[in-house]
């Protein structure tokens, strides 16, 4: 008898147990998205790279976004319940986040690839090769245009620009190790960025990222390094040429 009574108890309080997780799960659900970096990331106190660097998260860590804003997430634990931006962890670029989490394969990689990224010293013969891992465009701000290319170590392409009807620019990155067939061609229908193409020479293990740019425009282009994401970026604005009278 009693032990049938701490069995009906014990049930009870299970019960009572997932649904409170339930109910849980549900309000934190209320506000915001959850989100993935694929990569261990930075998390910032403001919303700059050159922000301080308050936390990190590791790769597949879920997280809750919101309060969008310049291109930057505030990101929160994913069971926080008040939406209030005072309760922020920090602040994530969008370009470090995916609606999906990554493949246990990816998170393995990527784990493995940071034990090995050990700094050289000055009298080692040779740098790792470049690991491309990622290549994003985004909107910015007042109509700027940004690429995104993510590294496993500090690496600056050598830019090269084409004028004329058909006008690009050119990144080479020599000495390349992983480069995605998906980076073929991505369409982006930006008001200065028509398309981004992508290829590797097999050969020379050169890979180079083509833009190609809106011809009736005129555009300065800005390239960026943050070193403590690995990310190479391209700022591209629009640049209006004032006629003479």
């Amino acid at each position: 008898m009693g032990n049938a009574i701490g069995k009906k108890w014990m049930m009870l309080l299970l019960i009572a147990g997932i649904t409170f997780i339930i109910i849980s799960v549900s309000i934190a659900a209320e506000w915001g998205k959850v989100m993935y970096p694929h990569a261990k990331t930075n998390i910032r106190a403001k919303r700059s790279f050159n922000a301080r660097i308050k936390g990190q998260l590791e790769a597949g860590q879920a997280v809750k976004v919101d309060f969008l804003k310049d291109s930057w997430y505030a990101v929160f634990k994913v069971m926080e319940e008040r939406r209030s931006e005072s309760k922020a962890l920090g602040y994530v670029h969008v370009s470090r986040l995916y609606r999906d989490a990554p493949e246990v394969s990816e998170i393995t990689s990527d784990k493995k690839k940071r034990s090995e990224n050990i700094p050289l010293k000055a009298d080692q013969a040779e740098l790792p090769p470049i690991d491309v891992k990622n290549i994003r465009y985004f909107l910015e701000k007042e109509g700027k245009e940004s690429i995104f290319i993510e590294f496993n170590r500090f690496y600056t392409p050598a830019m090269s620009t084409i004028q004329g009807k058909a006008p690009r620019i050119v990144l080479d990155i020599t000495n390349v190790s992983s480069f995605k067939k998906e980076w073929a061609v991505i369409s982006v229908g930006g008001k200065l960025i028509r398309r981004i193409r992508g290829s590797i020479n097999l050969q020379t293990n050169v890979a180079r990222i083509v833009l190609d740019m809106e011809p009736s425009k005129d555009y300065s282009v800005n390239p960026v390094f943050y070193e403590k994401e690995n990310t190479y970026s391209l700022e591209i604005s629009e640049e209006n040429i004032k006629q003479n009278p």
